[in-house]
């Protein structure tokens, strides 16, 4: 084998480093697609942790759209009910912060015990995607998982709210970069962050976890 052959081949240093970059455009790809009916972005981003944990657990030579399917439709009924609840729960919420503020006494303490649910709420829900895509376990024990996950590694909570909203602050804060953000975050972006997140994630579910890389879906104990 010569050099040539032995710098392309999938085993070498370059091999590895293009597989998994075809594997995270792959995927930012097919989130993208399944975030365009909006209803079904749940499903999407449970898909989306779905290969990235299965990547991350060694499966390292997948078909990245056969997986990101697989996770999409196995999980797309309890993903599609927490998203829709989510996504209501906080329009209501929102909507709710917006009237109390319009009054006076004791209607308007609300405009500070709200934030308060509100921020609840996202974080059970940034919980649960993740955790629709590593456990096999009813939507109401997904629910009691993510609280339970959250209550046992708070700065997890910060890791993983920082890895979405630094790179979103950075996009924001330099829009003269616009169309290089743009770029990067509808090739590699979204899969990217992800791959931070299922990292974090990973590692407060690895005592739950089936033994054999290839068994994703278990029932957490």
């Amino acid at each position: 084998m010569n050099a040539v052959t032995r710098f392309l081949s999938n085993d070498s240093m370059f091999g590895r480093l293009m597989t998994k970059a075809g594997i995270f455009i792959a995927v930012n790809l097919l989130f993208l697609l399944g975030c365009l009916g909006v209803v079904t972005a749940g499903a999407s981003l449970c898909a989306l942790y779905y290969t990235e944990m299965r990547y991350l657990r060694g499966e390292r030579e997948m078909n990245p759209f056969r997986v990101f399917w697989k996770g999409f439709t196995e999980n797309f009924r309890k993903a599609t009910v927490v998203w829709i609840g989510a996504m209501a729960l906080i329009l209501f919420m929102a909507l709710e912060m917006f009237w109390c503020s319009q009054f006076e006494g004791v209607m308007h303490l609300f405009v500070y015990a709200l934030p308060v649910l509100l921020v609840a709420t996202v974080v059970i829900a940034a919980y649960t995607f993740p955790g629709i895509a590593a456990f096999e376990a009813s939507i109401k024990q997904h629910l009691l998982n993510s609280m339970f996950f959250a209550g046992r590694s708070p700065v997890t909570i910060l890791l993983v709210a920082a890895s979405a909203a630094v790179p979103a602050y950075l996009t924001w804060l330099l829009p003269e970069f616009l169309p290089l953000s743009a770029f990067l975050w509808c090739s590699v972006g979204f899969s990217f962050v992800g791959w931070l997140q299922s990292k974090l994630f990973l590692g407060l579910y690895a005592p739950y976890l089936a033994v054999r890389k290839d068994e994703m879906l278990c029932t957490l104990k």
